[in-house]
């Protein structure tokens, strides 16, 4: 049975999985973020996602993470501009 997911990754719960080569969930791609890692590479050194190269095979939206994660990285920078 396949594991459940979002398939698009700005409507998916923290929880839920984004790098399924590493296990990387939404919410600590996001959590990363917030401390400060705002660009594809950093996530990378951060937490793991987007290392191992198996997301393709791995993931049920069938590609790679990293457009999920740049999503999310611009969801996150485009409502910290427009936050009061």
């Amino acid at each position: 049975m396949a594991e459940p997911y979002t398939e698009n990754v700005l409507d998916a719960p923290d929880g839920e999985i984004v790098c399924w080569c590493s296990k990387v969930s939404k919410g600590t791609i996001l959590a990363a973020w917030r401390l400060g890692a705002t660009t594809l590479e950093a996530i990378r050194t951060v937490t793991g996602a987007c290392t191992l190269g198996r997301c393709q095979e791995l993931s049920p939206r069938g590609r790679c993470c990293s457009r999920e994660i740049k999503l999310l990285l611009e969801a996150a920078i485009n409502a910290k501009e427009l936050s009061p």
